[in-house]
């Protein structure tokens, strides 16, 4: 099963806006049933200013849908000047090692 890894950055002082943002955004657009979220929202500062990571758990079969979730739900905050992100997907390491055949 892959994970789908979003990733956001955005300037400190607009810290209020994306946590309200997020949590509208959340209300009307809940976690389908077909993401198992690993990690929710992790976030951290940097040179960037706050950087926030989710993970999410899906099935091979879901991807799709995942992904298209986790795209709409981040062009939300497509307005928020200095607001930045990318959805990534990840191979667990059984699949990475199946595919070098090691697995």
């Amino acid at each position: 099963m892959p994970y789908i890894l979003t990733e956001c950055w955005y300037p400190a002082h607009l810290d209020q806006k994306v946590a309200q943002r997020y949590l509208e955004t959340l209300q009307k657009m809940p976690i389908p049933s077909i993401i198992k979220r690993l990690v929710p929202a992790a976030s951290t500062t940097s040179k960037k200013g706050i950087e926030v990571v989710n993970i999410d758990d899906v099935k091979n079969k879901d991807l799709g849908e995942g992904l298209e979730y986790a795209h709409d739900f981040m062009a939300k905050f497509h307005d928020i000047e200095g607001f930045k992100y990318q959805v990534r997907v990840l191979s667990t390491v059984s699949e990475a090692l199946k595919r070098i055949g090691v697995g």
